[in-house]
């Protein structure tokens, strides 16, 4: 009996002595004790140093992304954008009556066209739009500003039928050379395209180039366009356009009062001048179309 009490005091005394030994629990996260040091997340210093490094970076390198971010690029970008549909949608659209490869070879010879503008344009100082395509319409530049005189206005408008008729040129030679019918009616067409430009009515380029001749000469225009239209059935979206844009400028010519006096004030050779070239790119393009022509 006393040696059983002995026994089971024995191993009630270990197992208290077991219990005082063991480790104490943690304290937890959310309650430190006070006093304790508590060094901060590594997580912390990370993303501290990352963003130090960002604005070091930036610092370094924000006259490069203002450039690249800049609303300017954005704008070019939906211009340039613009532009590029216009004259896809202008091949889709003359492709339906003409096939694809006429209708992208007669949309070339407009952005042609339209890229003697631009040239004379830049060389002059006076900047531009972009070319812009209209289905069934043609083509269009916008003058962002004014130049200098009707005498520059009037380089400028030439500058598109002269570079125009160039590129009909080069189709002419490749097809009387080859003796593909195909190139020369494409330079026909071209041809056609740069001579009905030169009508002298306004916003045409030849009403641009006749202002510096005589102002009074829209009133020709606008009454031989009318004309034409009646005596060749040639009413169409564009020409209704075009006589209702005419007429403003026709009512000033008849009244006398076409605009800025000084900015149509040109000399008699600079008149016999613009005169001269005018009337002689109208005598070859008529010549070209004569000599381009053939039966469909």
């Amino acid at each position: 009996m006393l040696q059983l009490t002995a026994r089971r005091a024995s191993s009630a005394y270990t197992r208290t002595v077991s219990e005082s030994n063991a480790p104490l629990d943690p304290a937890p996260k959310s309650a430190p004790v006070q006093g304790t040091y508590i060094p901060p997340a590594r997580w912390k210093i990370g993303g501290g140093g990352a963003v130090l490094t960002l604005a070091l970076l930036i610092s370094k390198f924000k006259g490069l992304l203002m450039v690249l971010f800049s609303l300017k690029w954005f704008a070019l970008g939906a211009k340039l954008g613009l532009s590029s549909i216009s004259f896809l949608a202008s091949i889709w659209f003359y492709a339906i009556f003409w096939g694809w490869k006429f209708a992208l070879v007669f949309v070339l010879l407009m952005a042609i066209h339209e890229g003697g503008h631009a040239l004379f344009m830049r060389f002059y100082g006076v900047p531009g739009s972009l070319p812009y395509f209209i289905p069934g319409l043609g083509a269009l530049m916008t003058i962002k500003g004014r130049p200098a005189s009707v005498l520059h206005e009037s380089y400028i408008a030439l500058g598109g039928p002269l570079i125009g008729t160039l590129g009909a040129l080069c189709c002419l030679a490749y097809g009387l050379t080859t003796l593909n019918p195909f190139w020369t009616a494409a330079a026909y067409t071209g041809f056609f395209l740069n001579l009905f430009n030169l009508f002298p009515v306004m916003p045409l380029d030849g009403g641009r180039v006749v202002g510096s001749i005589s102002p009074r000469v829209w009133i020709f225009g606008f009454g031989a366009l009318i004309a034409a239209a009646i005596a060749l059935h040639w009413w169409n979206p564009l020409l209704l356009i075009l006589i209702i844009l005419g007429i403003p400028r026709a009512l000033a010519a008849w009244r006398g009062t076409p605009g800025d006096d000084a900015y149509y004030a040109l000399t008699i050779a600079q008149r016999l001048g613009i005169a001269t070239a005018y009337f002689g790119l109208c005598g070859v393009l008529l010549v070209a179309m004569l000599a381009s022509r053939v039966p469909i």
